[in-house]
C-alpha cells in the first residue's frame, strides 16, 4: 500500500469514527469536539462540559479538514474543531470553516504555559520559580525560524527524535542526518528567511513543546535529583487553572460558536 493510500484510509477511518459518535445514542444532543492530540484532550477536558461534549482526538490537524468536509453538511451545528494555529497567522492563512477555531498562540502548550507555571505547587513550583518565559522565547528564536522555514518551503526536515539543541549548526546537521531525502538547504538560507521576516510574534513563532523542553532543562538543573521529563510535563499541563481559559481568544471564539449554534461546550 502506498503512503498516500494509507493516509487516505486513515482519514476515512477518522470520519467513520466521528460519524459513529454522532450515531451513538449516549451522545444524542452532544457536541463532538475534535482536537489534535491526547495532551490537548486532557487540557480541554478541564474547560468543557462533559455532559454536553464528546472529545475526539484525530492526531493530525490535516484530519480536521477531512472530517469537517465530510460531515459538515449534516452535523455542522454539533461539530467543532480546535486547531493549533501553528504558523497560520504568521503566513496570513485563513480557514473558511465556521466550526474551526484556533489556539491563541502557536499551539495549545504555548497558549497555556504561563498559567501552568503559576499553578504549580510543591517541588515543581520551587524548581520553576525563576523560569522566565521571555528568556525562553529568545533562546528558541533561531530554532523556531528553522521550523517555520521548513514548513513554508516544504523541505521535509525531520525534527522528530532529535534532541532540541540551541547550537544551530549541530541541531541543523542532526535534523538533516535524521531525514531520509537529501535536502538542498543551508543555514544561510534559514538566516536569509529570518531577515526577510523580522519582528514576528514570538508566541506565534515558538512551538509550545520546545518551550516545555526548555522549562524542563531549567527545572531539572535546580536540584541534583531524579526528575523525569514526561511526568513533569503532565503535572505542568494539569496545573493549568481552568479559570484562566476565560481570558483567551479561543474562549471567546467558542462562546461565539455556542451562541450561533445553540449548543453548550464550555464549563468555565
Amino acid at each position: 500500500m502506498s503512503l498516500r493510500n494509507a493516509s487516505e484510509d486513515a482519514s476515512d477511518a477518522k470520519v467513520a469514527d466521528v460519524k459513529a459518535l454522532f450515531d451513538t445514542h449516549v451522545n444524542d444532543g452532544k457536541v463532538v469536539l475534535v482536537v489534535e492530540g491526547p495532551d490537548d484532550k486532557e487540557v480541554y477536558e478541564k474547560v468543557t462540559d462533559a455532559a454536553s461534549v464528546c472529545i475526539y482526538v484525530d492526531c493530525n490537524c490535516e484530519k480536521h479538514f477531512v472530517i469537517l468536509d465530510a460531515l459538515n453538511s449534516r452535523y455542522a451545528r454539533r461539530l467543532l474543531a480546535i486547531k493549533d494555529a501553528d504558523f497560520d497567522r504568521l503566513e496570513g492563512k485563513r480557514h473558511s470553516y465556521p466550526n474551526l477555531v484556533l489556539t491563541d498562540t502557536h499551539d495549545m502548550e504555548g497558549m497555556i504555559v504561563g498559567g501552568c507555571l503559576t499553578g504549580l505547587v510543591g517541588d515543581d513550583a520551587e524548581r520553576c520559580r525563576s523560569v522566565n518565559l521571555g528568556d525562553i522565547y529568545s533562546e528558541l528564536t533561531d530554532v523556531s525560524y528553522l521550523k517555520w522555514f521548513n514548513h513554508q518551503n516544504h523541505c521535509g526536515i525531520n525534527f522528530s527524535e532529535v534532541a532540541l539543541g540551541l547550537d544551530m549548526t549541530a541541531y541543523f546537521n542532526a535534523c538533516v542526518a535524521n531525514t531520509d531525502n537529501v535536502i538542498c538547504v543551508t543555514l544561510a538560507d534559514v538566516d536569509a528567511f529570518k531577515r526577510a521576516h523580522p519582528d514576528v510574534s514570538e508566541k506565534e513563532l515558538c512551538n509550545g513543546h520546545d518551550i516545555l523542553e526548555r522549562i524542563y532543562v531549567r527545572a531539572k538543573a535546580v536540584k541534583v535529583a531524579n526528575f523525569a521529563k514526561k511526568p513533569f510535563f503532565r503535572r505542568l499541563r494539569r496545573a493549568y487553572p481552568a479559570e484562566k481559559f476565560v481570558s483567551t481568544q479561543l474562549f471567546k471564539d467558542i462562546k461565539k460558536w455556542e451562541t450561533v449554534n445553540g449548543y453548550a461546550v464550555l464549563a468555565v
